[in-house]
């Protein structure tokens, strides 16, 4: 199959708070480019779907501890296992001061620069609050077991997605604009930096 971005060995991390599209985006990107989508509920979901994960009722701390091992899995898997030129792109919500995000985010680009690749961490913001409530509500969300509580929209509002600092970071807007759209901008991004 030809794909439209030539990306090659690099780690691309969607990073935007819940509803802000990122799985949505990154599906698209791997239509347009040859990249293997990890995402954040391809981790969780086996876990939430034994504890009848609800997207409303808040989750039990061991929970996550159970999750990092599963990323530490993935992230052996991707370091010794796949073949040098493979892409991925991430989907993670991080957030300003939390150090355990912050420690993840250090860890995917642990990933990138044990494989000799390209860490790309892309900020997913969404200004238009309206829009932010009709994604985070999405009857699709749930099927994923993804949070759909009307209020977690206001709640992330307030909180600041992970800023890394990296040169190769990029904040990109997402209300208004479409899937397709957001993944050619990440994915020419990407390109330049090669």
């Amino acid at each position: 199959m030809k794909h439209e971005f030539k990306i090659e060995n690099a780690v691309i991390h969607l990073i935007g708070a819940p509803g802000t599209g990122k799985y949505t985006i990154a599906s698209e990107m791997t239509r347009l480019a040859d990249i293997r989508l990890v995402d954040n509920h391809l981790i969780n979901n086996p876990l939430f779907s034994l504890i009848r994960q609800d997207g409303m009722t808040k989750l039990p701390p061991r929970v996550w501890q159970n999750v990092r091992m599963i990323w530490s899995a993935v992230a052996d898997t991707m370091v010794h296992i796949c073949p040098p030129e493979f892409s991925f792109v991430l989907t993670n919500a991080l957030f300003e001061n939390d150090a355990d995000d912050l420690r993840h985010m250090r860890n995917m680009r642990n990933v990138a620069q044990q494989r000799k690749g390209l860490y790309v961490p892309v900020r997913l913001l969404i200004s238009d609050a309206d829009e932010h409530r009709r994604r985070i509500t999405s009857p699709s969300r749930e099927q994923r077991m993804k949070e759909t509580d009307l209020a977690a929209a206001a709640r992330y509002a307030g909180k600041e997605i992970l800023k890394t600092g990296l040169p190769e970071e990029l904040t990109l807007d997402v209300a208004g604009i479409s899937a397709v759209d957001a993944a050619r901008r990440i994915l020419s991004h990407a390109a330049k930096l090669r």
